[in-house]
């Protein structure tokens, strides 16, 4: 499954929205980019919703009246997704003749009692979703990431969600912050004492050991070196052995949703049928996957390489990532950028295009910041300080040419073009 199209109409701070892109350009990287309370969170949390389901959706314990933007009677959430018919199964009698779904989502209307309420409805469809995205059988593979990623901190009640209701479970931490990634690890030591035990009848805890080790997935030759009762334990350039709690919040973050990923596949997929036979280091499957700040917790160097990372070892996923960052954009050669409007305004939000997108692709960060596409006040991207250091050596250039600096001017021209190399440059 991949998503081909998202409609919005008044949720939250949506007031409406449509991203759309053609099916043969679906899997890759595709970036949400706006301001803060632009609306970034909710569009995947709005995406995520309407995959989920309204019977699973119960499980999240939302007050969907705070989903409806105020004022409005009714808010709309559709997509339109298209279907990968040897993997996605469907209801019985619809498996012959089911190709793409048609649109199918949610609404929240307002029910008619004495204190009016907001109640979540399903929208109309010409196949019920119930019968493919929403049937709950193999494939339709989808997850959802907070920007909260991490191994431990869960609440018991919520753990019992991750065996109750499997399809909710995967998206989770998108709606709560409090959700802790914490099943994979639990998951990684069992693989390994199954296969110690030979209860395993295939290699998937080697194929993942190899899998993390060999596919420049962690920077500074940081390793997978052991799983046991004890914990999962890393070892960094140093040969110093980490546990994995121990680790920095930038790879606590990544490996905990690429660990959760490939644990949630499972469930979904053959085990056998997870990684390529010819190449280790590829993930097969087709789904969807939501990152909410996707570069929260990372290293500029790590912001840059992230999307390319997931999409070279992930071919066949569909990444709709949230960003501030317009590093993260720079994987978007093969995927989409797209910018949500100013919070308060009427806009419908758009597409990079052109020029727009491949300096965000292609160009520098000060490149990226320059465009409207991260807001005007970030295209003047000096503080009040630097741009008087700026005026002050342009002045001194200036004087340069016309009168001749004294030696005093000359010194403090040599420091401000020391302190403004690029500046420097420019001027020639």
């Amino acid at each position: 499954m991949l998503i081909q199209e998202v409609k919005i109409e008044s949720v939250r701070s949506i007031n409406t929205c449509h991203w759309s892109i053609p099916r043969d350009k679906a899997k890759g990287w595709h970036v949400v980019i706006g301001d803060n309370g632009s609306g970034k969170t909710t569009f995947l949390r709005s995406i995520a919703l309407a995959l989920i389901g309204k019977l699973d959706a119960g499980g999240l314990r939302q007050s969907w009246s705070d989903w409806l933007t105020r004022g409005a009677k009714e808010g709309k959430i559709a997509l339109r997704v298209s279907r990968n018919r040897d993997t996605d199964l469907v209801a019985a009698s619809d498996s012959n003749s089911l190709g793409d779904p048609p649109q199918f989502g949610l609404k929240f209307a307002r029910t008619e009692r004495s204190e009016p309420q907001v109640g979540l409805e399903q929208l109309a469809s010409d196949i019920d979703p119930h019968r493919h995205v929403w049937y709950g059988g193999q494939g339709w593979f989808c997850a959802s990431y907070g920007p909260f990623r991490r191994f431990a901190g869960n609440d018991p009640r919520d753990e019992k969600l991750y065996h109750s209701m499997p399809r909710l479970a995967r998206h989770l931490s998108l709606f709560d912050e409090r959700i802790a990634l914490t099943e994979s690890l639990e998951w990684l030591k069992n693989l390994k004492f199954a296969k110690l035990e030979g209860r395993s009848d295939h290699n998937l805890f080697d194929d993942l050991v190899r899998f993390v080790n060999d596919s420049d997935f962690l920077p500074a030759n940081v390793r997978l070196h052991d799983v046991s009762s004890r914990g999962v334990t890393f070892r960094d350039a140093n040969d110093v052995d980490v546990d994995v709690m121990e680790l920095s919040d930038g790879y606590r973050s990544i490996l905990s949703m690429t660990f959760e990923l490939v644990r949630q596949m499972s469930l979904s997929f053959e085990a056998d049928a997870l990684f390529d036979p010819q190449n280790g280091g590829t993930v097969t499957p087709e789904g969807v996957v939501l990152i909410d700040e996707v570069d929260a917790h990372l290293h500029p160097s790590w912001q840059r390489t992230v999307g390319r990372w997931f999409c070279k070892h992930f071919p066949n996923v569909q990444f709709i990532v949230s960003s501030h960052s317009p590093l993260v954009c720079q994987s978007a050669s093969e995927g989409s950028i797209f910018v949500l409007p100013r919070s308060g305004s009427r806009g419908e939000g758009r597409m990079l295009e052109g020029d727009e997108f491949h300096r965000l692709v292609y160009g520098n960060i000060l490149d990226a910041y320059g465009t409207e596409a991260f807001g005007s006040e970030t295209a003047a991207t000096r503080s009040e300080p630097s741009r008087k250091l700026h005026s002050r050596l342009a002045e001194l250039n200036n004087k340069e040419i016309m009168k001749g600096l004294s030696t005093e001017e000359r010194t403090e021209q040599v420091k401000l073009r020391a302190i403004l190399p690029s500046a420097a440059s420019s001027m020639g």
